[in-house]
């Protein structure tokens, strides 16, 4: 009995955890909340008592991601990306020597001093390359640089416009357009079982498979939205549901285990008299 109210204490603790890193996290721009899956610990039947067998308890089977679509509120920034549908903005860890990425669904840009897209920490986000017609000619990712296509000069740029399809058109100050790249999305076949590195920002694991870049719009990919950012998708009545029933669930068992400890107790003590 003790040992059984110990699984269900360990794992109320677990929901309690993950719960809180969804509140804590409702107004990350990107967010995916998570919920956290159990199973019961069953033990072997007695063969010379057949029948049901009989739980020994819970344990915590996995954490799973909702892929849910957050609301995508409108900023009017030219930097600030939302994708509404499938895919992952890739961005590349700055100042390794091989290629590392990490994923995320906050596409809040910004522009280095060299002119590249970054997200807020520096991170490079990853594109295709594109013909001057804006056709997607890339396949593999690449960083997106903004100084060379305006002369090298970035005061030479008037405007950017990004398409649904990711690629980005600039407006140069003498009234010139050229297409400069396309923002490639990232693709996984099991994106739940990417791993959470912080807030909104994930890497791949062997159980979500390698990221198959791919332009925005395409074989089933979402569409880029430009000038707006994606909220979380935590909802926080639910959560906070979700979190009384788990204090209920951990202090159900915290009293089982008190009274299980109670009647050890008294055994112990009326063996020795």
């Amino acid at each position: 009995m003790m040992k059984t109210s110990l699984t269900g204490i360990t794992a109320a603790s677990r929901d309690l955890s993950v719960i809180s890193n969804n509140l804590a996290n409702a107004l990350t721009t990107g967010f995916k909340r998570s919920t956290a899956q159990f199973t019961d610990i069953m033990g072997a039947s007695n063969s010379a008592r057949p029948g049901a067998d009989i739980g020994l308890g819970a344990l915590t089977q996995d954490i799973r991601r909702s892929q849910s679509q957050g609301t995508i509120d409108t900023t009017d920034r030219a930097l600030d990306l939302a994708v509404s549908g499938d895919g992952y903005f890739g961005f590349r860890e700055p100042n390794v020597d091989e290629a590392m990425y990490v994923y995320s669904r906050s596409g809040k840009l910004t522009v280095s001093a060299d002119g590249t897209l970054t997200d807020q920490t520096g991170r490079a986000l990853m594109g295709l390359g594109v013909s001057s017609n804006g056709t997607v000619t890339g396949t593999s990712p690449t960083t997106i640089n903004l100084k060379t296509a305006a002369g090298g000069n970035l005061n030479n740029i008037a405007s950017l416009s990004i398409n649904p399809q990711g690629v980005i058109t600039m407006t140069r100050t003498d009234g010139t357009q050229r297409a400069v790249a396309a923002v490639a999305l990232a693709h996984f076949t099991n994106p739940e079982a990417l791993k959470s590195q912080t807030g909104a920002v994930m890497t791949e694991t062997d159980r979500s498979g390698p990221a198959d870049f791919k332009r925005a719009g395409l074989s089933g990919m979402g569409n880029i939205q430009q000038g707006a950012l994606e909220g979380s998708n935590v909802d926080l009545t639910g959560e906070m549901l979700r979190m009384i029933n788990a204090q209920q669930a951990y202090n159900g068992n915290a009293r089982a285990l008190q009274t299980g400890s109670e009647m050890m107790r008294s055994a112990i003590e009326n063996l020795t008299r």
